[in-house]
């Protein structure tokens, strides 16, 4: 009993310490929002401070927020698309493993993601330069779903190929057609992969940088590419950057929130089927 108290509160502490370890450059970040300059560079460190909103007042003045609608805009349609068009395709390469070939086709699809951003951002440029699509929303939706959907099918294949054959099969003895018996009986069993998936692609699409920095634009200018013009010649603007980490944070945390019960049931599955 005493062994059991002993090891509840080691695993008490040790979860309090890496949670604050976690935690503290967050919350640190998130001060600066609020701290005036003579706060953030006062030594010794200020604690207790009376909070401004001037750094808020400049991102409005100077347009930021149409940043965080870029990133919320391109984000969101590249993983809506990829969840659309990833969810058959990983279903194909999980089922028909007959189908000529199967294994090339996934091997490219793997390999549009092993190529490092660096490699393929200068034959879109050529190809957007072409084809007007540079600095619009179409041009980082297209290249986001790109690389995101080769991470998609490739992650849910996996979930596709433990579903068991016999429910399918019980289905189509039900009446239902191969679509039907996927879109009514196997779609719902694979929420949690699908959940768990696509929000791993809506956080790598709202990370993103080089793709954004240099196919992006003064009109599609997305919250990362936002970053480097707050180092100006007369300074870096501390206070303007924390407040595009902590707005950069939200929408993830929010997703996270809602989508939790999904997101660590697809990633248990995950773990569990190695």
């Amino acid at each position: 009993m005493q062994n059991s108290k002993s090891r509840s509160l080691l695993f008490t502490t040790i979860t309090v310490v890496y949670a604050m370890l976690i935690l503290f450059p967050v919350f640190w970040m998130w001060s600066y929002a609020f701290k005036s300059e003579a706060d953030m560079f006062a030594r010794p460190t200020v604690w207790l401070f009376t909070p401004t909103l001037e750094h808020f007042d400049y991102m409005i003045e100077n347009g930021f927020h149409h940043y965080l609608i870029n990133s919320l805009i391109v984000s969101a349609a590249s993983t809506v698309l990829v969840v659309i068009i990833g969810t058959p395709a990983a279903y194909a390469f999980a089922r028909y493993r007959s189908m000529k070939l199967r294994d090339d086709l996934f091997l490219f699809v793997l390999a549009t993601r092993m190529a490092p951003p660096v490699c393929l951002v200068i034959p879109y440029y050529l190809l957007y330069s072409k084809f007007d699509l540079l600095d619009t929303y179409l041009g980082l939706i297209i290249v986001y779903l790109t690389f995101n959907l080769s991470f998609y099918v490739w992650v849910l294949s996996s979930f596709c190929r433990d579903l068991p054959l016999e429910l399918e099969e019980a289905a189509r003895t039900e009446g239902y057609s191969r679509i039907g018996a996927f879109v009514k009986v196997l779609l719902p069993l694979l929420r949690s992969g699908i959940t768990a998936t696509a929000v791993l692609c809506f956080i790598f699409a709202w990370n993103e940088f080089m793709y954004a920095f240099l196919l992006g634009g003064q009109t599609v200018k997305t919250l990362p590419v936002g970053i480097p013009s707050l180092i100006t010649t007369q300074g870096v603007r501390w206070g303007e950057m924390a407040i595009i980490g902590m707005v950069g944070t939200i929408p993830v945390m929010i997703v996270v929130f809602f989508l939790q019960k999904h997101i660590v049931r697809g990633l248990t599955m995950g773990a569990v089927k190695g």
